[in-house]
């Protein structure tokens, strides 16, 4: 008979406690072992083992640390007894039970928000090409979502005045959890914006003030619950482009180099050569892609970075390029943090633009430098081991130990014929730099890139895959190309599918090549695959044996290893419905989501789930790669690519109209391709809300719902309706597998769902419900204001008078009524049900409005 486990069921976590398990009074015989488990209650509120070795003995103990905050866990323990006689099996009897919540032993709160610049010198220093750093530092507060809004600062003196600040805050908010740490962080990209920021910093002046300033000053506040908890103490200061300079007698000294730092001059540097006293940075040259240490480039050459350095493995750096002159040195380029790997490091370099070589056009005295400019490199070690309170970041610092020099003449190659009037897509400028990163740890980042396979290999023939499998140690491989692509996946990409037999056969349908014009597997046609692969590869969820592996210890005899499938599971939960669109995501700047998904793909990535990553490969060095590339690409497109202007429009993607799109755009008018929609329209004319459920209120997401509606009612009751799209978009998901009138438990019915993207360029998804009939098909493009279902009662807005109803559930017939919800996640989902973080108020993308008691504006 079961006993009872006694010991406290709201653990604080952190501390250990003592369990002890208390046999039935009415137990007889033998007293045998004791084993406790662990079992967590999941979403589904199922139960799931997560013991792994159960302890075992009467009383044992128990800490829970801060990620089990919150969850409802079983304790359970079993009697193990001995067979009464020999060859009889053990019994295993359940002896006790007990439910347990850990609970906090703190009081939740945001602790401090800073704001700074991440691998800058100065972290409180930045210019519009940066991406600043925002974290919450928070107490007992793991996995709740905290929201930051950007300010600008035009208060005078410390602190921010919020009446004066009003109007400066940035429209974007940026959302992150609270990691184990305590931590949410999140990355705020002014370039994004930095049209929209720089008009909200010059609109409106400091009191006394006639303009902005050489800065513009910015801070973060974090919100949780819809209100304000903190605000970063110290201002980050942006370089102000508008800011016309001080007057000619009061010029700006220019940033240099310290004058008695150790150089190793090359080719064309004249500085004399002065060892580094600490002997740590033995030498710094410039090389090219093959590692051909370079004396002489023309504009336009890529250029890399050798550092030979000692005792430096693991430490951080960063190098500056410096153009020599007999007055001012230039600074020209500046990189981002590294992580130097080896003793003799080649970093991923950069390209000399013409805007580069600009920056380097300087003193009129002697050379001018307009047709040729000597380079040097400096690079600053930095200790990460140093606490620094500069920006009120009590975590990891930085302190500078030394400067190395070395150089390299660059001669000026002449103007390209581009036009000054064709512009960089942004857009594509993304995807550009994300795929270009993808290819750094592949080893395939150079143009032999695209014909190496697996080892190493070289393929000549770019007609089709190769489809060879090489080994090469213990693993085999049939990666080949830019992209490491392997032949199953190029097969499936080419519309070829294996029966259970595992024979090939073609289907026209499942054909991505011939949707995307891929002709071959060529350069070009490798870049496409990569975007096939991002936009369609990881559009549903891992199947159930992703997330739950089974590893054999010795398959014949069928042990399977339990600590391994454990360790595997806790990796791979990180990717639970995190599938999407990656290009997408690109876009919309969520590069960090980005790289997650594609480490499904690319095993080099951090996050990979297969264990081939370098322990040393990070994700503040993907952004960083990614961020450098960007720059690039903003510039001009590189040549490491061999894409086309304007191959997103040919995926899919409308962010880079064309200029009559553009026009139109400038016009607030609705691009033709439905890509971006400025005017909204209603479901039906003269739209009412539903009052039902106790009044109008009840039926809207956002205005204290009683009953925690997720969506607004539009009433067509006692009648159904035609349904017209509020926003330009493309279909995404039908559900039509309702009769008309079906009745069915908490059910939305039959659903359409339309992509979107709203006036200010964010994706938006709109979801109507209930509906009776569907117009249009999935993948077909729609205009705001455009018929394309028509309202119903199935699902839980039956009527139980009519067909298909149940007697005594649904609606009655003058409540029927179109739900419609809106969430800024979608892609390869049917509803928003497991979204809630994501859901946004559907009314905000109507034209008609409503006012707090839910009757329309007039």
């Amino acid at each position: 008979m079961t006993g009872n486990i006694t010991g406290e069921q709201n653990p604080q976590v952190g501390t250990t406690y003592s369990y002890e398990v208390k046999p039935s009074g009415l137990s007889f015989g033998l007293k045998g072992e004791y084993e406790w488990y662990i079992y967590k209650r999941q979403k589904n509120r199922s139960w799931k083992d997560i013991t792994g070795t159960p302890k075992t003995g009467e009383k044992v103990t128990y800490k829970f640390g801060e990620i089990a905050l919150g969850i409802e866990f079983q304790m359970k323990v079993y009697e193990i007894k001995k067979g009464v006689l020999p060859g009889l099996p053990d019994t295993r009897e359940l002896a006790g039970s007990l439910t347990i919540i850990p609970a906090s032993n703190k009081v939740p709160k945001i602790d401090k928000v800073v704001l700074f610049n991440r691998g800058a010198k100065d972290f409180n220093k930045a210019s519009y090409y940066d991406t600043l750093i925002a974290q919450a530092h928070c107490i007992a507060m793991f996995n709740k979502e905290i929201e930051f809004h950007l300010w600008e600062d035009d208060a005078p003196g410390k602190g921010h005045d919020a009446n004066i600040n009003k109007n400066n805050r940035h429209t974007r908010s940026y959302k992150a959890h609270v990691n184990e740490k305590g931590i949410a962080e999140v990355s705020i990209p002014l370039m994004s914006d930095e049209k929209i920021l720089r008009q909200i910093a010059n609109q409106f002046l400091m009191k006394d003030d006639r303009n902005e300033g050489a800065n513009h000053e910015y801070y973060v506040t974090a919100n949780y619950s819809g209100k304000i908890q903190g605000a970063s103490q110290v201002n980050v200061d942006v370089a102000n482009p508008d800011y016309k300079g001080l007057p000619q007698n009061q010029p700006q000294p220019k940033p240099q180099p310290e004058k008695h730092t150790p150089k190793f001059p090359v080719g064309q540097g004249d500085a004399p050569k002065q060892p580094d006293p600490k002997g740590n940075i033995i030498e710094a040259v410039f090389i090219d892609d093959t590692g051909k240490e370079l004396s002489k480039v023309v504009v336009g050459d890529k250029v890399r970075v050798r550092i030979h350095s000692k005792n430096m493995v693991g430490k951080h750096i960063q190098y500056v390029i410096w153009e020599s002159d007999p007055v001012f040195q230039d600074e020209v380029y500046r990189s981002r943090m590294i992580k130097i790997p080896a003793d003799i490091c080649d970093t991923s370099g950069f390209f000399i633009t013409k805007d580069i070589f600009q920056k380097g056009t300087g003193s009129p005295i002697g050379n001018s430098d307009s047709d040729k400019q000597n380079y040097f490199i400096e690079i600053i070690s930095k200790d990460l081991s140093a606490e620094s309170q500069k920006f009120g970041v009590n975590s990891e610092g930085l302190m500078q130990v030394e400067k190395v020099k070395s150089a390299v003449g660059v001669e000026k190659q002449p103007e390209p014929n581009n036009s000054k009037d064709e512009k960089v897509c942004e857009c594509e400028a993304r995807v550009r730099a994300f795929i270009r990163m993808l290819r750094v740890k592949e080893g395939t980042d150079t143009e032999n890139g695209y014909t190496t396979q697996y080892s190493g290999k070289q393929f000549s023939d770019l007609s089709k895959h190769p489809e060879e499998v090489i080994t090469s140690g213990k693993y085999s491989s049939s990666a080949a190309g830019a992209y490491q692509i392997m032949t199953d996946t190029w097969k499936n990409l080419t519309g070829y599918y294996q029966d259970k037999n595992k024979n090939w056969h073609y289907s026209e349908k499942l054909d991505y090549s011939k949707k995307y014009n891929i002709t071959s597997f060529d350069q070009e046609s490798q870049d496409k695959f990569c975007l096939v692969i991002m936009k369609h590869n990881y559009i549903q969820d891992r199947s159930d044996s992703f997330y739950n592996p089974v590893v054999w210890k010795d398959k014949k005899k069928k042990i399977r290893d339990t600590i391994k499938e454990e360790k595997l599971k806790e990796w791979r939960r990180r990717f639970k419905g995190k599938q999407g669109d990656i290009i997408q995501m690109i876009i919309d700047n969520d590069i960090e989501k980005a790289a997650l998904i594609s480490s499904l793909c690319w095993a080099s990535l951090p996050d990979s789930p297969y264990g081939q990553q370098s322990s040393s490969y990070t994700f503040d060095m993907v952004k960083a790669i990614y961020q450098k590339n960007l720059k690039e690409e903003l510039i001009e497109p590189s040549k490491e690519l061999h894409l086309k202007k304007g191959f997103l429009k040919e995926f899919g993607y409308g962010c880079c109209e064309s200029n009559d799109n553009k026009e139109a755009q400038s016009k607030n008018e609705c691009p033709e391709d439905c890509s971006q929609c400025f005017h909204y329209a209603d479901v039906w004319e003269n739209p009412e809300i539903s009052s039902d459920n106790g009044g109008k209120n009840n039926n809207r997401f956002g205005y204290n719902s009683a009953r925690g509606h997720k969506g607004i009612d539009i009433l067509s009751g006692p009648t159904y309706k035609d349904v017209h799209s509020l926003m330009c978009g493309e279909v995404t998901a039908i559900v039509n597998t309702f009769k008309t009138n079906e009745y069915r438990y908490k059910s939305l019915g039959n659903t359409l769902m339309v992509k979107s993207k709203d006036k200010d360029g964010k994706t938006v998804f709109i979801l109507y419900c209930h509906l009776n009939k569907i117009y249009v098909k999935k993948g077909e493009k729609v205009k705001h204001g455009q018929k394309i279902a028509q309202s119903g009662s199935t699902g839980n807005a039956s009527s139980s008078e009519f067909l298909n109803g149940v007697n005594g559930s649904g609606i009655n017939k003058k409540y029927w009524h179109c739900h419609i919800e809106a969430a800024t996640k979608g892609d390869g989902y049917h509803n928003f049900r497991d979204l809630g973080s994501y859901r946004v108020k559907a009314e905000d993308y109507m034209k008609t409005k409503f006012d707090k008691n839910g009757n329309p504006i007039k």
